[in-house]
C-alpha cells in the first residue's frame, strides 16, 4: 500500500491570536438598567393615586360659623306633649272617645266643646285654655273601631281650629 502524504493545512495563527488579544483588551461590558419601563409604572401609579385620592377634610376638622352677639340666649319653651284622643270600639257599632288627661267624652259635639275650651288663642278670644292651635293632637284609634269614627274625630279637631293633627298606628 502506498501511503499518501497527509496534507496539513496551515492555520493562520496570527488571526486567532488577534481575536483573543482584542477580547482581552476590551473593557468589560457595563450593566445598565432599562429605566423606561420603571418610569412608566411610576407614572401609572401616580395617576392612579391622584384619581382615587379623597381630598375631604379630616373628621377632627369642622368648619363652624359661630353667631356673633352678646352671648345671651333667648329662652326656649320645651316642646309641648301631644294631646291624645283615643277612639275605641264600644260594642259592635258604637264608639268611645277619651281625651288624654281629661277623661271620657260622650260624642263628637262634646269633643268639639272640650277641644275649644282647652285652646288658648288670643285672636279668637280664647285665653283660658292651655293648648295652642299649633300644638300637636294625635288620634289613636283602636283596632276594632270603625274608620268613620276616626275620621269624625279628625274633622272635629279641624273644626276646633287645631292645625297639627296626626294619626297613630292602631293598637
Amino acid at each position: 500500500m502506498v501511503e499518501q502524504p497527509v496534507k496539513v493545512e496551515a492555520v493562520d495563527v496570527s488571526m486567532a491570536s488577534r481575536q483573543i488579544r482584542s477580547r482581552e483588551n476590551l473593557e468589560p461590558p457595563k450593566i445598565t438598567l432599562n429605566l423606561t419601563a420603571m418610569i412608566d409604572v411610576i407614572f401609572l401609579l401616580l395617576i392612579y393615586f391622584v384619581v382615587t385620592a379623597n381630598f375631604t377634610p379630616g373628621e377632627g376638622i369642622l368648619t363652624a360659623n359661630l353667631p356673633r352677639g352678646s352671648g345671651t340666649a333667648s329662652p326656649m319653651e320645651p316642646p309641648t306633649p301631644p294631646l291624645d284622643i283615643y277612639v275605641t270600639a264600644h260594642h259592635e257599632t258604637q264608639y268611645q272617645i277619651e281625651l288624654d288627661q281629661y277623661g271620657l267624652v260622650r260624642d263628637f259635639d262634646h269633643l268639639y266643646d272640650r277641644l275649644v275650651s282647652l285652646q288658648y288663642d288670643k285672636d279668637a278670644g280664647r285665653t283660658v285654655g292651655v293648648h295652642k292651635p299649633s300644638d300637636p293632637i294625635v288620634i289613636r284609634p283602636d283596632q276594632e273601631v270603625r274608620w268613620q269614627h276616626v275620621v269624625n274625630a279628625f274633622n272635629t279637631a279641624v273644626r276646633a281650629h287645631y292645625k297639627n293633627i296626626a294619626f297613630a298606628q292602631t293598637q
